[in-house]
């Protein structure tokens, strides 16, 4: 396969000096000084499209000395200048490939990571205002198969805040309405409770990544199943957050045998609240919600299991985060080694 040369579509290329461009980087904003010559900016102006790599050496050497031209495009390569590729991608993930191609050094490397995502398994437990949210992330990403479990039918009362569903879906189971929405998705349907009675195991098996929504009867007693499951199959795992009136959390990933433990977490916790000690006179009976900030969470959340998928940037470990959406302040709290 002929492979194809072009700048790299995310840079800002400005001239300072006839013999001086400055290039900005957007994907790490770091802006670089290079000398230009002619040769320099000929094949700027010849890549802004794709073109044969043979072809674009042959018409260069017509002017130019051959090897200084694979000399420098080399080292325009090096520099993130210019992306050499077998095929400029056309079709649902382009964006997201050339998104992911600012993360890796190579083509292939940027091909084997989208790959990687239409390979892996995730499964979540709870289509609510998060879950709902994180099927939707995960179809968009590309995920191959996502396994979803809830037992729920859709109510009125849901319809301020989780997506997929309608008036027309009130009384319908949510994982049936959820597979009927997304047809080209791979989605897998259960209708199970998290409980120590229900066995998980068809829905866990072959998982690359667990998410837990779940909030009936806690998050603390559904996570803690799930986390039975985990460390028994060896299946990283999110407590994917949550949302209460104007707060949110991010939940963090759990990774069996390597990172801190969803114990830790609670113990962490229970360490620091101050009011766990006092009798309960009257509990929460229910609070209030709105669709952006369970978005919003839920979206983050994505994120953070797309960036532990594919082995990119900084995952969501050992720590959590509290966001106040009046204000937007955002408080990280690390429970690794903190008991």
């Amino acid at each position: 396969m002929t492979q194809k040369l072009r700048l790299r579509e995310s840079i800002y290329i400005l001239e300072e000096s006839e013999d001086t461009y400055q290039i900005i980087f957007t994907s790490t904003r770091k802006i670089k000084k290079f000398k230009v010559d002619g040769l320099v900016k000929r094949i700027i102006k010849e890549l802004s499209r794709e073109k044969d790599t043979e072809t674009l050496i042959r018409d260069l050497s017509r002017d130019y000395d051959t090897n200084k031209v694979a000399s420098c495009l080399s080292s325009m390569e090096k520099q993130g200048i210019v992306r050499r590729y077998d095929s400029i991608p056309e079709g649902r993930y382009s964006r997201q490939i050339l998104f992911l191609d600012e993360l890796t050094s190579s083509w292939e490397e940027t091909l084997g990571l989208q790959k990687k995502l239409q390979d892996s398994v995730v499964s979540v437990f709870g289509v609510g205002g998060i879950g709902t949210w994180i099927v939707n992330g995960l179809y968009q990403v590309g995920i191959g198969e996502i396994r979803i479990t809830d037992p729920d039918k859709v109510e009125r009362s849901n319809l301020n805040r989780q997506i997929f569903f309608t008036e027309k879906d009130v009384g319908k189971f949510k994982v049936d309405v959820i597979k009927e929405k997304i047809p080209d998705a791979r989605i897998v349907t259960f209708k199970k409770t998290l409980s120590e009675s229900e066995s998980l195991e068809d829905i866990v098996t072959g998982s690359n990544f667990l998410v837990n929504c779940a909030d009936s009867p806690s998050v603390q007693q559904t996570t803690q199943i799930i986390d039975k499951y985990a460390r028994k199959f060896g299946i990283p795992y999110c407590v994917a957050g949550g949302y209460n009136m104007h707060l949110g959390m991010v939940g963090p990933i759990i990774v069996p045998g390597k990172t801190a433990s969803f114990d830790d977490f609670i113990r962490y916790q229970k360490a620091n609240d101050s009011l766990s000690m006092l009798k309960v006179v009257k509990d929460i009976e229910q609070t209030g919600n709105l669709g952006p900030i369970a978005g919003a969470v839920a979206n983050i959340q994505v994120m953070e299991i797309l960036k532990y998928l594919i082995g990119k940037g900084e995952a969501n470990l050992n720590r959590f985060a509290e966001i106040d959406f009046m204000d937007l302040k955002i408080e990280w709290r690390n429970f690794q080694n903190q008991i």
